[in-house]
């Protein structure tokens, strides 16, 4: 469990990360009320539910880093990182038919090399990233159609 201390416009919040932070929901301790925080796309705000049957509330919102790749539209195909880190390699062009666990990047994150694998079969339309980019969890790496 990672805890942290974050303040937002003067406000200071005690907040404790319970789930695996990589999920799409991710279950948080804030200021001791347990949270389910639901993530959508990078730059969008962050929508939380209450655990108990009282009336939901909403967490301020959390803005993303701001990169081109962040703002760029994620769509059906788009693979999205998931981890921070920053891009090594690339393996594939745009215009490249990708078979279903073909190594498509490796993302380097706290020295270690993390292999990116296609999720199914198609072609590569857009590469979102470049080697060297610095990339956050959920940041869109590339289409594949």
């Amino acid at each position: 469990m990672t805890q942290y201390r974050i303040t937002i416009k003067n406000t200071t919040y005690d907040v404790e990360i319970l789930d695996d932070p990589r999920k799409d929901e991710v279950m948080v301790k804030v200021n001791g009320e347990e949270l389910t925080v639901v993530t959508e796309e990078l730059n969008k705000t962050v929508a939380t539910t209450n655990t108990t049957p009282a009336p939901a509330r909403r967490a301020a919102p959390v803005a993303a880093p701001t990169t081109s790749a962040s703002v760029a539209a994620a769509g059906p195909g788009t693979i999205k990182s998931p981890l921070p880190g920053v891009v090594n390699s690339i393996k594939v062009h745009e215009g490249q038919k990708v078979k279903a666990n073909d190594e498509i990047c490796v993302i380097e994150a706290m020295k270690a090399m993390n292999i990116i694998r296609a999720p199914h079969d198609g072609t590569v339309t857009r590469i979102y990233v470049n080697v060297g980019s610095q990339i956050a969890h959920g940041m869109p790496l590339m289409d594949i159609e």
